[in-house]
């Protein structure tokens, strides 16, 4: 965003980041949030807001949320006794609640192309890759043993497959850097387009059938689109708990409020179809 003033150090940004960071399914959208956060004062410097600009007094009127000195849903608790939420708190629970609407708004009111945003997104992390492969790659570590069971299954003979939002050449790349040799014909990236089409191509293969298809994903949204689709009723769903979800999110996997989803720890992803650890 050259025209605004967003500083020049990401410290600001990294604790309401993370707060957010559940919401996004592809990775142009952190552009998006880091603007309405700026917008709304959360973060950094203060920067102008548009006519919908999602500034912490208005809220309510923009239908997200309220914040009236009256209404109890500004209070929160803490060691028993109400206390006033900031307006971090208020903002980082409309886009948690409201992401799809509040994406799709931005985008209109400032005259967004996704498909560019995309191509930025990427060019922007090719010239960091290409400056500093090294710096890119410590940011992006792994979670403790997924690699290892995703390379025990294969090695066992499980058909082990990525479906990712990430463009194909950055997953790539990461699992280099975590010590898989993983085939490019099983990894499913952004551009072969929504997870739940990929799942269909891969439940149409005629050597997968009769198998058993788990689904393992961070992002409980996800989760439920899959389960809205019929034809992909034979797919068993788990949201980890591990990576980008809420203790909400896993409170519902937990409860099986969604149907064929349920929660995953990563001791139950190492002993997953079998009943015995793949790592022995």
């Amino acid at each position: 965003w050259p025209e605004l003033n967003l500083g020049s150090s990401p410290e600001f940004y990294l604790a309401p980041m993370r707060q957010v960071r559940p919401v996004v399914e592809t990775g142009w959208e952190n552009t998006v949030l880091i603007r309405i956060l700026c917008e709304a004062g959360v973060i950094g410097p203060k920067v102008e807001r548009g006519p919908l600009g999602l500034g912490f007094d208005n809220l309510a009127a923009s239908g997200y949320g309220s914040v009236s000195g009256g209404d109890s849903s500004a209070l929160g608790s803490q060691n028993g006794a109400a206390r006033l939420k900031t307006g971090a708190d208020l903002i980082a629970e409309a886009v948690l609640s409201n992401w799809e609407e509040m994406r799709e708004e931005r985008v209109k009111e400032w005259g967004l192309d996704q498909q560019q945003m995309i191509k930025e997104f990427g060019e922007i992390r090719d010239k960091w890759i290409k400056e500093d492969l090294p710096g890119w790659l410590a940011t992006n570590k792994s979670y403790n043993l997924v690699p290892d069971c995703m390379d025990a299954m294969a090695e066992s003979g499980a058909e082990v497959f990525i479906i990712t939002t990430k463009q194909k050449r950055f997953c790539a790349a990461l699992l280099k850097d975590f010590g898989l040799d993983f085939p490019e014909s099983k990894l499913f990236a952004l551009e072969d387009g929504p997870k739940t089409e990929v799942l269909l191509k891969l439940l149409a293969r005629p050597e997968l059938q009769g198998k058993s298809f788990h689904f393992i994903e961070d992002k409980l949204g996800t989760l439920r689109k899959v389960a809205a689709r019929e034809d992909l009723s034979a797919v068993q769903m788990h949201l980890v708990d591990w990576g980008y979800n809420t203790e909400r999110d896993r409170k519902i996997a937990k409860g099986r409020v969604v149907d064929r989803v349920s929660l995953m720890t990563i001791g139950e992803l190492e002993v997953l179809g079998t009943g015995k650890s793949w790592l022995d």
